[in-house]
């Protein structure tokens, strides 16, 4: 429990920031000085280097140059930034949402029955249309005093706005419970599965050798169909890619799956991450056939993982292009260049499972925007959550170690 953790608040108000002085904040720990907490209008306006101290290796889609690039693309959102004397605490990201989504950005979807203030409008923290977020905090001392301040500027800003409160979804599962236990009323809702590949140090031989029988038959045989068929895989830099023909492949494959977004979207895209400086951390596994490349995976690098995000391909390619591009060939570069994990996504668990995945526990935390008021009671949240992790449970009951431990910590 945080000691009184301010005697003085007062706010300066701007066109562009609002500052809030967090004075004598102390956790636990020990005190930890001064807090500024400031609303800027845009990530530019923190530095990268500073930023990219706050972050591990599972806050790739939470950092600077993510951000940066996803305010290029769609324009800027409001980021929320906690100082020390001694330099950045913390920040939060923050997007409006979209109330058209019925899926992955739904309230009333995610929150699975629950009672609530679901249709009215709500802040959303981390990045825009972001399935892994993570959250930008100093370690130790302070901490959770920081990720208070956080929290409570980003109930100012839904109130200023007229939401009903703040989200921040997607969140690793100990991420989100100790995000929910710092913050008055807040609570941590369990969402979905993150799914991870542990890459061995050599690669796809060493995931064959702790994997079924069935799995690594099933592997040998889809490499040996790609390959009998014409396939070949080639490793590029994004920046050594035709990026046109990338993203006439991506925006092709969403298009048959109903997403929105077409060819000059995904241009877009492409281009604000190369302004950003995201695009300098990534690779593209190419497929070939006939010459001609015909699938692309597009993945990024940080830290000691690998993120696999944008995935393409002709109708025509190779059978189990997908899985030899975004798994089988991934895990083998990654191992050869000193990565520990690829992120997945979430989507497709059993056949990621099958073929080497791990599941993790993904999470929200909601808080309401007067910063007090509960909006889904403890009992509720512990029934939910229970409920969801038992789904989990059964659903890959006859695979019980895809599940990583932390599952057990939502019963």
């Amino acid at each position: 429990m945080i000691a009184p953790w301010f005697d003085r608040l007062w706010c300066l108000r701007s066109m562009r920031t609002e500052r809030i002085f967090l004075r004598g904040g102390i956790d636990l720990n020990g005190r930890i000085g001064d807090l500024e907490v400031t609303r800027v209008a845009t990530a530019e306006a923190v530095s990268a280097d500073e930023w990219h101290t706050l972050l591990g290796s599972d806050g790739f889609y939470s950092s600077h140059e993510w951000i940066r690039s996803l305010e290029l693309a769609h324009g800027p959102d409001p980021v929320i930034v906690a100082r020390t004397g001694d330099g950045i605490a913390g920040v939060a990201p923050t997007w409006g949402g979209d109330p058209a989504d019925r899926g992955l950005f739904s309230l009333g979807a995610l929150t699975d029955g629950l009672a609530g203030p679901w249709d009215r409008p709500f802040l959303w923290i981390g990045g825009r249309r972001a399935t892994a977020n993570a959250v930008p905090c100093v370690p130790g001392t302070g901490r959770v005093a920081v990720l208070q301040a956080l929290v409570a500027e980003a109930c100012a800003e839904a109130r200023g706005r007229g939401a009903a409160g703040v989200v921040w979804p997607y969140l690793p599962g100990p991420a989100a419970r100790e995000l929910a236990g710092s913050a008055p009323g807040a609570r941590a809702l369990l969402q979905t599965a993150d799914a991870m590949l542990h890459v061995p140090p050599d690669g796809m031989e060493g995931l064959a050798d702790t994997a079924r029988r069935e799995d690594r038959t099933k592997w040998r045989r889809e490499s040996r169909a790609f390959e009998a068929h014409g396939g070949v895989v080639e490793w590029r830099s994004l920046a050594d890619t035709d990026t046109d023909r990338v993203a006439e492949l991506v925006a092709g494959t969403r298009a048959r799956y109903g997403a929105a977004g077409g060819v000059e979207w995904m241009r877009r895209v492409l281009a604000a991450q190369q302004a950003a400086g995201v695009a300098r951390t990534a690779v593209v596994c190419l497929a070939r056939y006939g010459g001609r490349v015909v699938a692309a995976a597009v993945f990024y690098q940080h830290r000691d993982w690998l993120y696999g995000r944008y995935w393409g391909a002709e109708e025509n390619a190779p059978p189990f292009t997908y899985y030899v591009l975004t798994h089988y060939a991934a895990v083998d570069w990654a191992a050869a260049h000193g990565f520990r994990r690829i992120h997945l996504s979430v989507s497709a668990w059993e056949a990621k499972v099958r073929r080497g995945a791990r599941l993790y526990p993904l999470a929200m935390v909601l808080a309401s925007a007067d910063g007090g008021s509960v909006l889904v009671p403890n009992s509720d949240a512990a029934a939910h959550n229970a409920r969801v992790a038992g789904s989990w449970r059964e659903r890959f009951r006859s695979r019980p170690d895809a599940l990583d431990a932390s599952w057990e910590q939502w019963f």
